[in-house]
């Protein structure tokens, strides 16, 4: 599975505090029971500028074997004026370790980070246009998305009623995600009650697949784990969750699914 992380707020973001809380999840991040540790099969980061997504850094490999490289990708995205960052660890469940299949995947200016499986997705979820990169049930799960809501007047009501129908259609370990436009961040916790693997409990997957928030004065922070070196006070999202902010206005905005 994965560990990732959102920032968004008022320029300039706490990057390199932020960042460098992350990177030892790379190594050392929750993983499944019966899991090897790590979270190594390739990692991302990616903000905006001016209106325009762009990768700080995108590789791979292990964050725990290019970790110059990701220093200096959090000094390039601590020297931008991105109103929104994301990051990700990958730990591959399914598409091999590939530049196409590491997170955050991007498109027509949108970007997306994920964790979890979702079982079927080439047949569950059809795409009218866009065209995926690499081969994870992710970027397929990103793409779907986009095409749904990208041109409503409303995206975040749209996105709501999206996710209650991916309820009823859809099996999968976790949704749980990140999502911007620039405009806004969008954030979702659901862990699947379908389709459990052999010895797993839904306590399990309640314990692994979480995501909690934590504010500052100018800038709200969303990890799949708290960051106690950034914050001791981290907010858990209750299941089924949405959250969305802007960057003029960090504060989330709780909307239960």
């Amino acid at each position: 599975m994965c560990r990732l992380l959102g920032i968004a707020g008022t320029p300039p973001l706490p990057i390199r505090e932020v960042l460098s809380a992350f990177y030892p999840l790379c190594s050392t991040g929750c993983v499944k029971k019966g899991m090897s540790p790590g979270h190594l099969d390739g990692w991302g980061i990616s903000g905006f500028s001016a209106g325009r997504a762009v990768y700080f850094a995108r590789q791979s490999a292990s964050a725990a074997d290019t970790e110059e490289e990701y220093r200096q990708a959090t000094e390039r995205a601590a020297k931008s004026s991105t109103p929104v960052l994301l990051a990700h660890f990958r730990k591959a469940s399914e598409s091999k370790p590939a530049l196409a299949n590491t997170h955050p995947f991007h498109h027509q200016d949108w970007m997306f980070a994920h964790y979890g499986t979702i079982y079927g997705a080439a047949a569950s979820l059809p795409l009218a246009a866009a065209e995926p990169q690499g081969g994870t049930d992710s970027e397929r799960f990103f793409l779907w998305i986009y095409e749904q809501i990208h041109a409503e007047t409303d995206p975040t009501r749209a996105l709501v009623d999206l996710l209650k129908k991916i309820r009823e259609e859809l099996v999968y370990t976790s949704l749980n995600f990140l999502l911007s436009d620039g405009a806004r961040l969008w954030a979702y916790r659901e862990f699947g009650d379908k389709r459990m693997e052999k010895g797993e409990t839904l306590k399990d997957r309640e314990e692994y697949y979480t995501l909690s928030f934590a504010t500052t004065p100018s800038s709200v922070i969303f990890c799949s784990e708290p960051l106690t070196a950034v914050s001791a006070a981290w907010t858990p999202f209750p299941q089924r969750t949405l959250a969305v902010v802007t960057p003029q206005a960090p504060v989330p905005q709780l909307v239960k699914i």
